[in-house]
């Protein structure tokens, strides 16, 4: 019989929730993972077997915000003695747009060279030493739970190395979009282009509040750390952290779905499964779900405060991710711009105007005109990805509606606005025919091409509703201190033992275990 008793049970399997229960069991707690889906992972599926000698991602594919997060800090030399290797790049992204090229590279000599092209050379120099001066609040800032007595010392801290001024001065520099900063800091469209998308990567558009600060701290993370990925797929990372669980007398449970958390007398208990089943947890309960699956179907709705049910029906989901996949029989053919070549991830679109245009296409419904494509290029990290001398590409659209009103470059019948395969495979389409003119073997060296729409997404993931890849709307009410709810209560859901991690909460989204990282510590320091 299925033992039934541990500290901590956690609903779900993904990033946060094994950064978590690695965390706790390496402190000695015995913990239970309840994982709905056949395989563990959350965003993280990597899949060999969908097309035969090709490791393919099918959700989240890169590793720079865990590879320079607090939780890989402590957990690094667990996952290497469990054969995890991150490899990395001096290339890891690049622009191609209606102006030109660029990269922007580890090495500051290669992004000196590029970006002095477009005569932004000393204006970048300038960003990174304005922004390295202080980079240490802007990360800080993002990895304070804001909700412990800590979060006063890292306040303190800031106003003590700023001053009152310039601390004031600071909070309007992090409401700030990115498309008037990037305005006013570089001089090049191909600049402005380079960076912009990076805030998409964290569900905002460059007209969005607080996107410029996004930019800055992402654009930061590459340029020192570059775009790291696990040789062998982000599997490797799932089943070392699962590893770390297990051998400290932990489980996983896949195909066990948790219909309920369960109460007594204030306290969560445990949780009940779809099959009848119960778990019990004699320490804490920590749920990697959205506020409104946790609050409207998880918990009795005698047992929520009635402005947390308020706070939690009010959260919102941010536009739709969509991918692509391509296995090719050689490597990609950069026709406009040899260099990206060898870059990890591409930015494809026309110029900053084009990204803020089908940003707000997508915020009203409709498929954009123009694009941003992201292409990814996990071979030139990771060859092991594809057979000697082969290629894989990996195409993320994050300017997509959940529910089509219509198209607006009139090409497709969008019917009743639901993301059907038909409509899928057309946009795809028309995504490779624009990119067909960069990478011109695109088609013709093709061995298959797939697509997942927003409604593939949310098929594999629960937590991707409507397919946003993001676990809800980032724009500032929903973010910070009021993610995941406008009651801004953190991870702390009103119930003694009772958390709540995932993408929903703050951090936010990525690949970066931040919030099971921030609870794990609460329940560590207890």
């Amino acid at each position: 019989m299925a033992e039934r008793e541990f500290d901590a049970v956690i609903i779900g399997s993904g990033i946060n929730a094994l950064v978590a229960g690695a965390l706790l069991a390496k402190d000695g707690w015995k913990v239970c993972l309840c994982e709905r889906n056949a395989t563990p992972g959350g965003a993280i599926a990597t899949r060999s077997d969908r097309i035969p000698g090709y490791t393919i991602e099918f959700l989240s594919s890169w590793y720079p915000l865990f590879v320079g997060g607090p939780a890989y800090a402590l957990l690094a030399d667990d996952l290497a003695a469990r054969g995890v290797v991150f490899q990395n790049t001096v290339l890891p992204t690049g622009v191609v747009c209606a102006d030109g090229s660029a990269i922007l590279s580890t090495d500051p000599a290669i992004t000196a060279e590029q970006l002095g092209r477009h005569g932004d050379a000393e204006n970048w120099n300038a960003v990174m030493a304005e922004f390295g001066a202080k980079i240490n609040l802007a990360f800080g800032l993002l990895g304070t739970d804001f909700w412990r007595k800590s979060s006063l010392k890292f306040g303190w801290g800031a106003f003590r190395q700023l001053g009152r001024r310039k601390l004031v001065a600071s909070g309007a520099e992090l409401l700030e979009p990115a498309a008037p900063w990037l305005d006013r800091a570089f001089d090049s469209p191909v600049t402005r282009a380079l960076l912009a998308p990076w805030a998409l990567h964290n569900g905002l558009g460059p007209d969005d509040a607080a996107s410029a600060f996004i930019t800055k701290v992402i654009g930061a993370a590459i340029a020192f750390g570059g775009c790291p990925v696990p040789i062998g797929g982000g599997i490797t990372v799932v089943n070392a952290l699962l590893g770390i669980i297990t051998e400290a007398g932990g489980v996983i449970r896949t195909n066990a779905e948790v219909t309920r958390i369960n109460v007594n007398g204030g306290r969560a208990t445990g949780v009940t499964l779809a099959d009848g089943g119960s778990i019990n947890a004699r320490r804490a309960v920590l749920a990697s779900v959205t506020p409104q699956a946790l609050y409207t179907h998880l918990l009795s709705e005698n047992e929520v405060q009635a402005d947390t049910l308020a706070a939690a029906e009010a959260f919102r989901y941010g536009r739709a991710g969509m991918q692509i996949h391509i296995a090719m029989r050689e490597k990609p053919v950069w026709a406009t711009a040899p260099e990206m070549a060898d870059v990890a991830m591409v930015h494809v679109l026309e110029s900053m105007d084009s990204l803020s245009e089908s940003v707000n296409a997508a915020n009203r419904g409709y498929l954009p005109r123009r694009p941003t494509i992201v292409v990814g290029q996990p071979c030139t990290i990771d060859p092991s990805r594809a057979p000697e001398g082969q290629s894989l590409l990996w195409i993320q659209l994050q300017e997509n509606p959940r529910h089509i009103v219509g198209d607006l470059a009139g090409e497709i019948d969008c019917g009743e606005g639901t993301w059907t395969p038909e409509i899928r495979d057309a946009y795809a389409d028309r995504i490779i025919s624009m990119l067909e003119p960069h990478i011109t073997n695109i088609r013709s060296a093709a061995i298959e091409t797939f697509a997942l729409s927003p409604a593939d997404l949310q098929a594999m993931n629960i937590n991707l509703v409507g397919g946003d890849p993001y676990s809800g709307d980032c724009r500032v009410d929903q973010y910070a201190a009021w993610r995941p709810l406008s009651t801004a209560q953190g991870h702390n859901t009103g119930i003694k033992d009772l958390w709540q991690i995932g993408a929903s909460t703050h951090p936010g989204p990525g690949l970066g275990g931040g919030s099971g990282y921030l609870v794990a510590q609460r329940l560590l320091k207890k």
